[in-house]
């Protein structure tokens, strides 16, 4: 994983499987009861501070500013969502194609 430098950042194996958790659900809010559930088990023992400890680590590795989240952001009363910055595949194709096309005729 990178940071928003470019530079390599590592994970552990919790931070991976939170990332993993949100970037299967983009724009969803989850509960961090949820997120519990979907990570961890409730076998576990786990409380729902270990989900709060998580998100604030994995935002100082890849926000680029972590006291003005972006990524990950907190719902209050509600939990987080993850809001990526994401590009349309092929967006950059297409629009050259229209550019190609408009100089030819």
């Amino acid at each position: 994983m990178r940071n928003p430098e470019g530079a390599r950042v590592a994970v552990t194996s919790a931070e991976f499987d939170l990332l993993r958790t949100f970037c299967e659900r983009p724009g969803r809010v989850l509960s961090r009861d949820s997120l519990l559930d979907l990570t961890q088990g409730r076998n576990t023992g786990s409380f729902e501070r270990s989900i709060d400890v998580l998100v604030s680590r994995i935002r100082r590795k890849i926000e680029p500013n972590p006291a003005d989240p972006t990524i990950i952001k907190t719902v209050r009363s509600g939990g987080y969502l993850f809001t990526p910055r994401t590009e349309a595949a092929g967006t950059e194709a297409a629009g050259n194609e229209a550019v190609a096309a408009t100089l030819s005729s």
